[in-house]
């Protein structure tokens, strides 16, 4: 028979977080009650209406639509951006011509571009998804490209000396090196992607989690709006996690270096 056994570390860890969220909540509760208006969101009424909001019709029609779009916009943006990081790392007239333009519009907020991309794609669904694949490119782009750019001048001169094909080359040397970059700059495309995706929903009032957390607050159903920005956040959450194993199953060299 095995017995599962936690570290003591870990347990204090746990136990720790658990404490500061309980405290957290306890706060903000009585807070809440004593000294804050009544329309203002509580961790009793959002509770109370967490499974209310979370079956309502527009709230799931809400997410559905965020769901679709981000990770549409994902494979738009992550696919050419990985694409275009390894070009740019290995090519360099190319990195020299671009780079200061991708690290232009990396450094640049996506809420900024939302008012000039609504007049010229429209207040719809086109509108959202480019933004989201704009926002999911420039760090796949940038972080693909340092990956690519990382392989050693050694192992170059190798597969010179060896006649390597440059087919082979990119394969066995250069996809290597920049993979762990790779998937750590869709791990930061996603929650990018999920802020442009929140962000088009608020200014061009598009259908989605956005709108439905701008609409509730507005109509002082704060309690349902704080559940919409709850499940946006843990949407986050849960797309870190995923990209986190997807690094442990990819490149455990890398999450053992990170750790």
């Amino acid at each position: 028979m095995t017995v599962l056994t936690v570290d003591a570390p870990v347990r204090k860890d746990v136990i720790g977080k658990v404490v500061a969220v309980v405290v957290l909540l306890g706060v903000w509760q009585v807070a809440g009650s004593a000294f804050l208006p009544d329309y203002l969101p509580t961790p009793a009424g959002v509770l109370t209406e967490l499974v209310p909001t979370l079956t309502s019709a527009a709230f799931l029609t809400a997410l559905g639509e965020t769901v679709v779009a981000v990770v549409l916009g994902l494979v738009l943006g992550c696919v050419p951006g990985t694409a275009a990081g390894l070009l740019i790392g290995r090519v360099t007239w190319l990195r020299q011509l671009t780079t200061p333009y991708i690290s232009g519009l990396y450094a640049m907020p996506m809420l900024a571009i939302v008012p000039m991309a609504t007049i010229w794609f429209g207040y719809d669904d086109t509108t959202r998804v480019i933004v989201i694949a704009l926002s999911a490119f420039l760090p796949c782009a940038v972080s693909t490209a340092d990956g690519a750019r990382s392989l050693p001048a050694n192992l170059g001169d190798v597969a010179r000396v060896l006649n390597v094909p440059r087919g082979r080359f990119v394969l066995d040397f250069v996809l290597p090196s920049a993979l762990p970059f790779a998937v750590a700059g869709l791990h930061i495309a996603v929650g990018r992607a999920l802020v442009g995706a929140a962000a088009v929903e608020f200014l061009a009032n598009i259908d989605g989690l956005g709108t439905f957390i701008l609409t509730s607050a507005r109509s002082f159903a704060q309690n349902q709006a704080f559940v919409g920005v709850a499940v946006l956040a843990l949407l986050g959450v849960l797309a870190r996690a995923g990209t986190e194993r997807l690094i442990r199953r990819v490149a455990p060299w890398q999450q053992t270096h990170q750790d």
